[in-house]
C-alpha cells in the first residue's frame, strides 16, 4: 500500500469508500455520524483544492484488488482546526499539529485505514482526531495506536465529539 494525494479522478472512489464506511459504522451502531451527504462530494472538493486530502492505494496484487485501486481515504489539515480551539478538557500541548479526518477505508483489503493511521503517525509527531462516541471501530484503532483522550469539543454540525492527541 502506498498513500497519495488525492486528484479529481480519485472522487468517485472515494465517494464509494464514505458510503462504504457509513454503512460499517451503521452497523455498529453508530447511526449519528456521518449522516446526510456528508461527507460527500464538496467536501473531498474542497480538501483537494486545499492540499489535505490523501488516499491509500493497492501496490501489490491482492485477491480481487487491480494496482493503483483505492482502499482508505482521509483528510490532514496542518492548519489549527477550529472545533479544537474549545474543549471540554485539555490539549497535550499547545503545539504545531496535523488534524485527521473524514478517515474511512472501503474494505477491500483488510488493514488500509489502519495503514493510512500509521502513516500520519510516522509523518507527524503531533496529531489530534476526534470521533464520535458511538464510533467504536475507530475508537479502538485510536487507543490501540496510543492516542491520549483529551475530552470533549463540539464539531461544526454542533454534535459532541471525544478528542485525542498523539505526540511524540
Amino acid at each position: 500500500m502506498r498513500i497519495r494525494k488525492t486528484n479529481l479522478d480519485d472522487i468517485s472512489a472515494v465517494l464509494e469508500t464514505f458510503d462504504h464506511a457509513r454503512k460499517i459504522i451503521r452497523a455498529t451502531g453508530n447511526t449519528v455520524q456521518w449522516s446526510g451527504e456528508y461527507p460527500g462530494k464538496i467536501d473531498i472538493e474542497e480538501d483537494i483544492q486545499l492540499d489535505h486530502s490523501y488516499v491509500c492505494v493497492a501496490t501489490e496484487e491482492y485477491t480481487g484488488v487491480e494496482l493503483g485501486t483505492v482502499l482508505a481515504t482521509f483528510a490532514l489539515p496542518t492548519t489549527p482546526d477550529p472545533t479544537y480551539t474549545h474543549i471540554d478538557g485539555a490539549w497535550l500541548n499547545d503545539d504545531e499539529y496535523a488534524t485527521v479526518h473524514r478517515i474511512a477505508a472501503n474494505g477491500k483489503v483488510k488493514g488500509a485505514g489502519r495503514y493510512c493511521m500509521e502513516w500520519i503517525i510516522d509523518e507527524y509527531s503531533n496529531v489530534r482526531i476526534d470521533t464520535h462516541e458511538l464510533n467504536k471501530p475507530m475508537l479502538k484503532l485510536i487507543k490501540h495506536l496510543g492516542f491520549e483522550y483529551c475530552g470533549e469539543i463540539m464539531a461544526k454540525d454542533q454534535t459532541p465529539r471525544l478528542a485525542f492527541q498523539r505526540v511524540g
